[in-house]
């Protein structure tokens, strides 16, 4: 048993040497720029990675809207009514047109994702590694976002397209600030998901 044990040891290491040997050519036949892992800030995978973590704290946000709305027996897309009057003005908040509905929900995803994406980046950047002060600077974005989309966008933006800044008088400001709150809150939180780390070959 013992003698099977070592000639098992002797194959597994013989192996590792060949495999080592092997990546060892490949890395002198690779050109320097296609070197692994990347040097410096890798922002193609932190970019993708901030889209998925955007699309999730939208996701997050969403489904707290809808809660609170059966909890107080209200429409649970009532939200994507009052988002919608960006598009439709009043006629959002009396339409059945499911297009409308996906398309608003297209448009929410979408944004959440990009504002995600910066936000990642961002972080990455500057705080790696800090769950902590991540989460604190998620809560933050997403009370400066609420701010900046509220006060500084709709509030122009939405009377120059349709008449009148429905969202803002439609959403209550503190359940605006809150959803944007849980927003900023996953994004913080989610960040250990989109920590960059390169596959470095078969241990020696």
């Amino acid at each position: 048993m013992s003698d099977d044990a070592d000639r098992l040891r002797r194959e597994i290491a013989a192996q590792r040497a060949r495999l080592a040997e092997l990546e060892q050519q490949l890395s002198a036949m690779a050109p320097a720029s296609s070197s692994w892992p990347p040097r410096g800030f890798y922002l193609t995978f932190h970019v993708v990675a901030g889209l998925m973590i955007g699309v999730l704290g939208s996701i997050t946000s969403f489904l707290f809207h809808i809660v609170g709305s059966l909890l107080v027996n209200q429409d649970p897309l009532y939200v994507l009514r009052v988002w919608g009057t960006v598009f439709l003005g009043e006629r959002a908040l009396t339409t059945t047109d499911l297009n409308f509905f996906m398309l608003v929900a297209v448009v929410h995803f979408s944004i959440g994702a990009v504002a995600g994406a910066v936000f990642h980046v961002l972080v990455s950047f500057f705080v790696p590694d800090r769950p902590l002060q991540q989460l604190v600077l998620g809560g933050a974005y997403g009370l400066v976002m609420w701010i900046v989309n509220f006060y500084f966008v709709l509030v122009w933006l939405q009377p120059r397209l349709v008449g009148e800044a429905y969202v803002l008088q439609l959403m209550p400001p503190w359940i605006a600030a809150l959803t944007h709150l849980i927003y900023g809150l996953t994004l913080g939180a989610l960040q250990p998901l989109g920590r960059f780390q390169p596959y470095r070959g078969a241990e020696r």
